[in-house]
């Protein structure tokens, strides 16, 4: 007869504090981030051949990129359910912002740094995200809230994916070069990450909210994180340029995309709170277990 054991319990589980393959990739991408803005706020020209509000934008990033990795750092140190999606969300803007900077700017120095940006930020979110037990979390206490956010969330999705396209469909049938372009007429970036990758998530997190998954929750405040950051350092870019008596146009879509950062900020807290139930076992430690696990 084969004698049975009970399973070790993960450090997770244990209270023992974040795993080390949840801790170093934040701290890796913290000091990426320090060592990539250092050299775009302190080099003598970091950002060439684009506009000087795109300079002026670009700096505001690596300002909004430091704070970012205070906060990747202090949430290296907690090992609680809500901190590892506030860092999952986190991990999203990192990828996304610095993928733009791999092909929407001219090589720097620093682009070594940007791809290991890129790299470890986007896998640790993948690997954050197929470790959630989707069992384990909890469903909201309102129904209105998870309809609301998710019919947020395609909306959200829905109209950027035709601001986009308004753009990019009358050059398909024959009319002028979409603006702006990337370097050497290459793809506008956001382009394809928005259409490609960002903008079918956000839609698929809500189409999951809207049929009451228990895992669209956590999902939901990943996505949150990441476009409060993302448009928070849209705006501080806006903002520093307008002090700086750089050239700053602002487009019709400026009003509303403050009233989308502030709806997600109210949703987040929201979402926050109800994410407080979840214990540590709403993380698997491993994907792929061994034997012994």
């Amino acid at each position: 007869m084969t004698a049975v054991t009970a399973p070790r319990p993960s450090r997770i589980a244990s209270g023992a504090g974040p795993l080390r393959r949840d801790r170093w990739p934040a701290r890796v991408v913290a000091l990426g981030l320090v060592v990539a803005s250092s050299y775009g706020l302190l080099a003598s020209d970091p950002y060439r051949g684009v506009t000087d509000a795109t300079v002026v934008a670009a700096k505001a990033q690596d300002v909004c990129s430091l704070v970012v990795a205070v906060g990747l750092v202090l949430l290296s140190t907690r090992a609680s359910a809500r901190a590892h999606l506030v860092r999952l969300g986190l991990f999203g803007y990192v990828a996304y912002s610095y993928a733009i900077f791999i092909w929407g700017v001219a090589m720097n120095r620093a682009f070594l740094v940007y791809v290991v940006l890129v790299a470890v930020a986007g896998a640790a979110l993948l690997d954050g995200l197929v470790r959630l037990v989707p069992d384990a979390w909890p469903r909201a206490s309102s129904r209105r809230l998870e309809r609301g956010t998710g019919w947020f969330l395609i909306v959200v999705a829905l109209l950027f994916a035709a601001l986009w396209l308004s753009v990019l469909l009358p050059f398909a049938f024959g009319g002028p070069h979409p603006v702006p372009e990337g370097p050497g007429g290459a793809p506008y970036p956001v382009f394809v990450l928005d259409l490609g990758v960002a903008l079918p998530c956000v839609a698929a997190v809500g189409l999951l909210l809207r049929s009451g998954r228990r895992i669209a929750g956590p999902l939901a405040v990943v996505v949150l994180v990441k476009i409060i950051t993302l448009f928070s350092v849209l705006w501080v870019g806006v903002v520093a340029g307008l002090l700086g008596d750089s050239d700053v146009t602002l487009g019709p879509d400026a009003g509303p995309s403050l009233v989308m950062v502030a709806v997600c900020c109210w949703l987040l807290v929201r979402w926050l709170r109800e994410m407080a139930a979840a214990g540590p076992d709403a993380m698997r430690p491993t994907f792929w277990p061994t034997e012994r696990d």
